[in-house]
C-alpha cells in the first residue's frame, strides 16, 4: 500500500468514526506546505464538533505514520457550504428530501424538492402540487440547494 492509499484508507476511517461522509477531498502544495483539505457532510448537517473529531482522529493517525505526508502539511475539514454545486450521484442522494434548483441547458431553472436521483436523471417534486419533473442528467447545467427560509 503506498502512501497516498495509507492517507486515503485513514480519511475513510477518520469520518467513519466521526459519522460523516467525505463529499471532496483536494490536496495542493502551497509554498513548502502541503494542505489536504477534507469537505464532509451528514443528513442532518454537519456540526464545528464533527469537522473537529475528523480533524483530531486525522492528526493523531498521521503522527503515528509521519512518512504518510512527508514534511508540513495543513489539514483542513469543513462542510461543502450551501453555496456549493451538486456533481456527483452521492450529492443528489446525500441532499434528497431538499429543495434544489437546477439550472437546465434547456431553459429556465427549474426547483423542486429532490424526490430521486441515479445516473441519468433527477425527479423533483414541485411546489403546490404541481407533480413530479423527470429531469435528464445530461441537461442539468448547474444544481446547488435552494435554502428556504
Amino acid at each position: 500500500m503506498d502512501n497516498r492509499e495509507k492517507l486515503d484508507s485513514l480519511i475513510v476511517e477518520a469520518c467513519n468514526a466521526a459519522g460523516v461522509s467525505l463529499v471532496e477531498l483536494d490536496m495542493f502544495r502551497a509554498g513548502k506546505r502541503k494542505t489536504i483539505r477534507l469537505f464532509i457532510d451528514k443528513p442532518e448537517g454537519v456540526s464545528i464538533d464533527d469537522c473537529s473529531n475528523v480533524s483530531r482522529h486525522l492528526s493523531d493517525a498521521l503522527d503515528l505514520d509521519p512518512e504518510i505526508i512527508e514534511g508540513a502539511y495543513t489539514l483542513e475539514v469543513s462542510s461543502p457550504g450551501l453555496d456549493r454545486p451538486l456533481k456527483s450521484v452521492a450529492d443528489f442522494i446525500r441532499n434528497k428530501g431538499r429543495f434544489i434548483r437546477v439550472t437546465r441547458s434547456t431553459g429556465k431553472p427549474i426547483t423542486g424538492k429532490l424526490v430521486e436521483a441515479d445516473e441519468q436523471n433527477l425527479t423533483l417534486a414541485l411546489k403546490g402540487n404541481a407533480g413530479n419533473v423527470v429531469v435528464p442528467r445530461a441537461e442539468v447545467l448547474v444544481a446547488k440547494v435552494d435554502v428556504q427560509i
